[in-house]
């Protein structure tokens, strides 16, 4: 009899694994099915990363409910005693529960999506995936951060990119001699003639008047890039302004500090 249960036992635990196996090969393939149907329609899909956890939840699941029932022959009497610990059960995924929601919810909003570059609550990075309960960020300088998604769903959360361009700026002070309608005309001209700043109905270029500084008249030059142009643009830009007000002789002030030193008779 014992020997009988064991041989039975046994075959269950192999088919079991056998069960497991599937179950791995079944997520593969139902994730690549939807990455390649929607890549057909022409769409792009937002959450690679999520399906792909979401896709191996509902497998295992479906695997694990599949091996217990192979495990336990009557299933319903192991359900039944469950139930017995679900209140103790409930308190304890209240937690991860209200975060797996407020993934869902991030995700159907479209409030973030992976890739997008972000700030919230102090941490700066890019989003890489939204998880059962946390959203990973790969941040700026190199570091992976889990935030539950309740904090997320919860926080003010900036996102750098909400499109393809952005506003740049770039501060700049010129001498209390410098003819204005001159240095105005100048940089009107070269950010009018620009190629790398972006230019429509809605997004043009503007010199901003900042204020009567200790040493120079400042301005504030305002302009759009694409994303893919904003860090190099940026720079590039300034440079090119810094060469144009020197073939110009429009003078860039800065601080100077005078010391005198008195000398005192009999010292």
């Amino acid at each position: 009899m014992n020997v009988e249960l064991i041989i039975d036992y046994s075959i269950r635990i192999g088919i079991s694994i056998l069960v497991l196996i599937l179950t791995k090969i079944f997520s593969k393939i139902t994730y690549s099915s939807v990455i390649k149907f929607i890549e057909k329609t022409g769409k792009s899909l937002a959450y690679k990363n999520t399906l792909r956890v979401l896709v191996n939840i509902a497998s295992y699941t479906l695997g694990g409910f599949i091996i217990l029932s192979l495990i336990f022959k009557d299933f319903m009497p192991f359900l039944t005693g469950l139930g017995v610990s679900g209140v103790i059960v409930a308190f304890a995924v209240q937690e991860p529960l209200s975060n797996f929601i407020c993934g869902i919810l991030l995700m159907f909003s479209k409030t973030i999506k992976e890739g997008d570059a972000i700030e919230v609550n102090g941490i700066s990075g890019s989003v890489k995936q939204i998880d059962l309960n946390h959203t990973v960020i790969n941040t700026f300088d190199g570091k992976l951060v889990r935030i539950p998604n309740k904090t997320m769903w919860s926080s003010s959360i900036t996102n750098y990119w909400p499109s393809n361009i952005r506003r740049s700026e770039i501060n700049i002070g010129v001498s209390y001699s410098t003819n204005l309608n001159s240095f105005l005309e100048i940089i009107n001209d070269y950010l009018n003639n620009s190629s790398l700043i972006y230019k429509d109905e809605n997004h043009n270029p503007v010199v901003w008047f900042s204020g009567f500084g200790s040493s120079s008249i400042d301005f504030s030059i305002k302009f759009w890039l694409k994303k893919e142009d904003f860090f190099d643009g940026t720079r590039k830009i300034a440079a090119e302004i810094f060469e144009l007000l020197n073939e110009k002789n429009i003078e860039i002030p800065f601080n100077q500090v005078d010391i005198y030193i008195k000398n005192k008779e009999g010292n």
